[in-house]
């Protein structure tokens, strides 16, 4: 039998304990990595801030909810009965479209929607004929108003159909791109429902143009309402 002093069994037992000791150590430090890539936090897309052509797409949509609110309420003041349902439509839509906006724009970090800036030619000049027909819009009553308000809003909303189109490609947040998904059919029923009101007033014209034709200051031509 193999014998052992006494000073080499004491350092037999300080070795063990020093192992067994290391060997928690060895074992967290195995996990901290692993625990660490548990614990990162990711961002939440769906409140991250929005990137600067994404905001202006935001701010041209806010910028068309509000102008279209405003002619709505101006058709339900001076329109006929025809321009005050169309014009109660375009209020009740986007409106609500807007109230909606601003939701999507304070959970993306934008507490303050901007001003719709046009950058191009194209657009300053499509911008200043806007003005120009709502200038106008606002001088006009009943029927006549009725007649120039379809008009701007069929060619207003087939523009805004296009500028669409183009925004859903260039659009970066998903969630900003589900609502120009949502908001495209509501324009084009707006287009539709322009068209076919103007359809009516065209049928129905015949008999109100004896009235107006009859006034003082009807202008020349077989119909001062066309």
């Amino acid at each position: 039998m193999e014998i052992y002093s006494k000073g080499t069994v004491m350092k037999i037992r300080a070795l063990a304990i020093i192992s067994a000791l290391a060997l928690p150590s060895f074992a967290l430090a195995d996990k901290t990595p692993a625990d660490t890539t548990t614990k990162t936090d990711k961002p939440d897309p769906a409140s991250a801030k929005l990137s600067d052509g994404d905001t202006k797409i935001v701010a041209h949509l806010h910028h068309v909810n509000q102008m279209e609110s405003d002619l709505g309420t101006l058709a339900q003041k001076v329109g006929t009965a025809t321009g005050k349902t169309y014009g109660e439509i375009l209020v009740a839509d986007h409106q609500r479209a807007d109230t909606d906006l601003t939701s999507f724009a304070k959970a993306h970090k934008l507490a303050t929607i901007p001003a719709d800036k046009p950058m191009t030619d194209a657009d300053k000049q499509e911008a200043k004929m806007m003005e120009t027909q709502v200038a106008k819009l606002k001088t006009l009553k009943g029927a006549e108003f009725d007649r120039e308000l379809l008009t701007m809003m069929a060619a207003g909303h087939d523009k805004e159909l296009a500028k669409i189109d183009v925004a859903m490609g260039a659009a970066t947040d998903p969630d900003l791109q589900s609502m120009l998904k949502a908001v495209k059919p509501v324009l084009q029923r707006h287009a539709d429902q322009a068209r076919d009101l103007q359809s009516k007033l065209q049928a129905s014209c015949p008999a109100a143009c004896l009235e107006a034709a009859a006034a003082p200051d009807a202008p020349d031509g077989p119909c001062p309402l066309v």
